[in-house]
């Protein structure tokens, strides 16, 4: 089943079914009475949900800043028909960890309609790997590690049900096949003979253990309101990418080989075909993976296992 782009410069993923959600997800209700609409949706997490900065007109994003719909937030509320102000309620930051989500709702003040939207996980994945490939953490330790930060991110999550009735997290997606996996493979195989599998093996245990301990409380949450988990990390593995005009090889290199994903990271510096990538550069996502994302978080929200 494949989502439709409006024609026009806003590049909106328009939903067509509402079905096929029920393999790519965990959690939420099995029937819908009065279904949610948000009035605002309310962004915290990581590089994945930055918005960029204001000084720059919000053209410094973690991706391709080109001229389109690039950050899946701003596409789950076009099809909300709803306008995200990152000015008011984006506040996601590139480097923020599982410990670094409380801070960023600091102060603010909730509105019924509200919709919180969690992301987090990739630092924490992205900074352990780090610690084991310079040897500083031995890759149980760091398996061991992530598992607990899975468990303090969902249990957040639950503890924001004391400001919003409706909240959505994502799980982490899986960086096994990124350019990041593959310019660090010879250092973890030196440093790490004996892991079988080698680092992409080792990042996708890592990320797989993080997302289990997510799906505590997964399917126990009434009708209508609490906790929502999307699979991002599932879409992003089982996608139908080439139907999204992503090719083979566009899958495990960068879009922006030789920029970081940002401000200098645009349509003009990025490789002409960028559309055809699935990353912007070692780790973040181009602006088609962004729409992606945001047009199926969509479609799951609206489906039973939504609001």
């Amino acid at each position: 089943m494949k989502m439709n782009m409006l024609k026009g410069s806003k590049n909106v993923f328009v939903v067509t079914a509402l079905s096929m959600f029920f393999a790519l997800t965990g959690c939420g209700s099995s029937s819908k009475y009065d279904e949610f609409f948000p009035t605002r949706i309310i962004s915290i997490g990581d590089f994945l949900s930055y918005q960029g900065t204001q000084a720059n007109s919000y053209n410094d994003k973690l991706t391709v800043n080109d001229q389109t719909i690039n950050s899946w937030i701003t596409q789950l509320a076009a099809n909300y028909n709803i306008v995200f102000d990152p000015s008011l309620t984006g506040f996601a930051t590139p480097s923020a960890t599982v410990a670094d989500l409380p801070k960023q709702l600091s102060n603010f003040v909730p509105k019924t309609g509200d919709m919180l939207v969690i992301n987090a996980g990739m630092n924490d994945i992205l900074s352990h790997t780090n610690a084991v490939l310079n040897k500083l953490e031995s890759p149980d330790k760091a398996i061991a590690t992530l598992g607990s930060l899975g468990t303090s991110y969902q249990l957040f999550a639950r503890d924001q049900l004391k400001n919003f009735s409706h909240i959505l997290i994502l799980n982490a997606y899986d960086l096994k096949g990124s350019p990041y996996a593959q310019k660090n493979a010879a250092k973890f195989a030196a440093a790490w003979p004996s892991y079988t599998g080698g680092l992409a093996q080792f990042i996708q245990d890592e990320t797989r253990t993080f997302n289990n301990k997510i799906l505590s409380n997964a399917g126990t949450y009434v009708a209508g309101q609490g906790v929502r988990l999307f699979d991002a990390e599932v879409l992003y593995l089982s996608a139908d990418f080439q139907g999204y005009g992503i090719t083979t090889a566009g899958l495990t290199a960068a879009a922006c080989p030789v920029i970081m994903a940002g401000i200098n990271c645009t349509a003009t510096t990025a490789d002409p075909n960028y559309n055809t990538y699935l990353y912007a550069d070692d780790i973040n996502v181009t602006p088609v993976a962004q729409r992606l994302l945001g047009a199926y978080v969509y479609t799951f929200l609206r489906s039973a296992k939504g609001w």
